[in-house]
């Protein structure tokens, strides 16, 4: 796979979530005006108004926050294999993918995320590919919502992450093709059936793999395999 094609997916990608975004920054916005007006009543010192003054503060701070992060992600480059510690992906992750999985009635459960899970890789590049599977767990379980579980295990010199939905399960006809670019089972044009072939190509990248499969419990689990950092 082509660089090139990796960044259009990454462009696509994080413009669909444009939404999710400006849906975080709204929520601040709206307590920096509320507390912007709440100033005006005040008199200047006031407890209430120092008050106001540090909610507005705070507010503006996390709004700044969400837009570096947001364009740190979004921006192409060129990959460079580091030390990456796996909850600080997920922490950002979770930012951008919080609309879907609201929209979606979907929980985002994560147990025993241990900072000490250090991998090697280009820490941008992974969380693309761990969103894309992310998002790909919620649509599964579109209309129906559920659990969406992420977890980790040391494995012979490799970590595994695993996202396990509770979705129907990838169809066995269906299951021999989930890798390939371009395939989908959606009609809506949002879909063009790259999030797992970009994200196979990635951990790839990294010296990892990727895998799926229906557990006997139901739903699907993707496993990436990475080398630890």
């Amino acid at each position: 796979m082509d660089r090139k094609v990796v960044e259009q997916y990454r462009l696509a990608l994080f413009g669909r979530m444009v939404m999710g975004v400006s849906h975080e920054v709204d929520n601040h916005l709206s307590v920096v005006l509320g507390f912007a007006e709440l100033l005006q009543v005040l008199g200047p010192g006031e407890k209430k108004a120092l008050e106001s003054a540090g909610k507005i503060l705070s507010s503006g701070e996390k709004i700044a926050a969400i837009i570096k992060q947001f364009s740190h992600y979004v921006r192409p480059h060129t990959p460079v294999a580091e030390p990456f510690t796996l909850s600080a992906v997920l922490s950002e992750i979770v930012l951008f993918s919080r609309y879907d999985l609201g929209r979606g009635n979907v929980t985002l459960v994560m147990p025993g995320q241990d900072a000490a899970v250090r991998m090697r890789g280009d820490s941008r590049d992974f969380a693309l590919a761990l969103l894309a599977v992310l998002l790909n767990g919620v649509e599964a379980m579109a209309g129906r919502g559920g659990k969406l579980t992420v977890g980790n295990a040391r494995r012979e010199g490799s970590w595994q992450v695993t996202v396990a939905d509770e979705g129907p399960g990838i169809p066995p006809a269906v299951l021999p093709r989930i890798f390939e670019e371009g395939f989908t089972t959606k009609p809506d044009p949002l879909h063009s059936g790259m999030g797992l072939p970009v994200a196979r190509h990635i951990v790839s990248g990294m010296g990892g793999d990727i895998t799926t499969e229906n557990p006997p419990a139901g739903g699907c689990l993707v496993t990436l395999r990475v080398p630890a950092g």
